[in-house]
């Protein structure tokens, strides 16, 4: 025989013998298998004690309060039951347990009666009684934790007023337009309810930052509120008003006027007049007029010993002018006693 012919020949009779011890093992993992499947039904059907975690949710506060600082928002039950119930409970998906608070006693921690704690083993027989109309046959022995502690606060109710937020953008608006105004909302003002202690150091709502671009029209907008966690407010949505014009720039000069200058001092300076250029929009270039401007200087700023000029000061602008720019700066100026 030859040696090609000997190792073909040894290498089915290998292929044989791994066949045959194969099919024996399968067989008998396959009856350890049904053995252990045959052993853990049964045992589901024997008496356990186990620990569950389960969500809970926390209803009938007291009136008028709400809590500052939450419980926790799961309790661990040590519950008995069979196999079969403690299993399911472990696997599908817990519904919250309602804990009504105002159906146990209630202890102060202090004199304060927003700090408040329950003794959840007095709990014990309703949440088994509502767990069991989700899981037959299970009886709660045992919480963790043992007391529940409560921080209330007292509820507050304030109007407060609505800020615009916009996504700041290099091209917000067209070549030549600008704000006609500033934004406002639809109602100006939300009413704000949640813990006093938030409320009160509450100045301002603001809208949802908004994106925009390209803007040569005046725009209109729906937007929701930002929400801030644990406050309620009565509105949801505002309508955002977003002034938009054309603009142009325009001058104006003015005199330049003293202030704090002794009675015995005359003061002079040169030039007496000053340019004030600005942008102003198309609507509301009418309404400027040189009586809005004021110029001036301070004497009582200037150091005699130092100073050759005196700084030019603006007092009262139009509220809708833009970028208002001088002409100078500095005045030079002559005193005469």
């Amino acid at each position: 025989m030859s040696p090609k012919i000997w190792v073909l020949s040894l290498w089915q009779r290998f292929l044989g013998l791994f066949r045959q011890f194969r099919q024996r093992h399968l067989v008998f993992l396959f009856f350890v298998v049904l053995s252990f499947l045959a052993w853990f039904f049964r045992s589901l059907s024997d008496i356990y004690i186990a620990d569950l975690k389960y969500p809970v949710k926390y209803t009938n506060l007291p009136p008028n309060r709400i809590l500052s600082k939450a419980p926790p928002d799961k309790l661990s039950l040590k519950v008995r039951s069979d196999g079969y119930t403690i299993l399911s409970n472990m696997l599908k998906y817990k519904k919250p347990l309602r804990y009504n608070v105002n159906a146990f006693s209630l202890y102060s921690l202090s004199f304060d009666s927003t700090s408040v704690y329950v003794l959840t083993s007095n709990a014990k027989d309703l949440l088994s009684a509502e767990l069991n109309e989700k899981s037959k046959n299970i009886e709660i022995l045992d919480i963790n934790p043992d007391t529940l502690f409560f921080n209330f606060s007292r509820v507050k109710k304030k109007k407060i007023p609505v800020a615009i937020l916009i996504k700041p953008d290099e091209n917000l608006f067209q070549r030549q337009y600008m704000f006609n105004g500033d934004p406002f909302a639809i109602p100006d003002s939300v009413e704000v309810t949640g813990p006093s202690s938030i409320v009160d150091t509450l100045s301002l709502v603001y809208t949802r930052p908004m994106v925009l671009g390209n803007l040569s029209d005046t725009v209109k907008k729906s937007t929701n509120l930002e929400k801030i966690n644990r406050l309620e407010y009565d509105i949801k949505k505002v309508s955002v008003i977003i002034p938009v014009d054309e603009f142009t720039e325009s001058q104006v000069e003015v005199p330049i006027h003293f202030i704090n200058v002794p009675d015995t001092v005359n003061l002079k300076i040169f030039p007496n007049t000053v340019n004030i250029k600005y942008l102003v929009t198309l609507s509301n270039f009418e309404r400027v007029h040189k009586d809005d401007f004021s110029a001036y200087v301070d004497f009582a700023s200037i150091d005699l010993n130092v100073d050759s000029k005196m700084r030019i000061l603006l007092d009262t602008l139009p509220t809708f002018i833009h970028n208002e720019k001088l002409s100078q700066r500095y005045v030079e100026f002559l005193i005469e006693k």
